[in-house]
């Protein structure tokens, strides 16, 4: 199973998207603001698999964020998470993001984000 970093400053969403990926045997852990991200993964006794990323959060935006993680961990993919229609419809959201491996809203279900984990991750 994959290890899951899950960046997400909604502490409802990121506690459900972690006990869902946990049941379905991935390893999880969480952040709440871009700045803790790089520690995360710098500070990691494992590599991660895969990054969810929300675009909106405190102390560093996905965009930030995400060319950090493109310099620091070239392999490591990124999926982008956003609950705000007007933001997954954005040409910032399309366009913008364009280095992620994937983005998503945050009404995508459990199966499809297993599903995507997977298919990202070569399980």
């Amino acid at each position: 199973m994959a290890r899951v970093l899950i960046a997400d400053d909604d502490a409802d969403y990121r506690a459900a998207f972690s006990k869902g990926l946990n049941a379905l045997g991935h390893e999880v852990d969480a952040v709440s603001e871009g700045a803790q991200v790089e520690k995360a993964v710098t500070e990691a006794d494992r590599p991660y698999d895969i990054l969810f990323l929300d675009v909106m959060m405190p102390a560093g935006g996905a965009a930030t964020v995400l060319h950090r993680m493109t310099v620091i961990v070239p392999d490591l993919p990124v999926v982008i998470i956003t609950g705000r229609a007007e933001v997954a419809d954005s040409p910032l959201f399309k366009h913008g993001m364009r280095l992620a491996r994937a983005r998503v809203r945050k009404t995508a279900d459990l199966k499809e984000l297993d599903a995507l984990v997977r298919s990202l991750t070569a399980e």
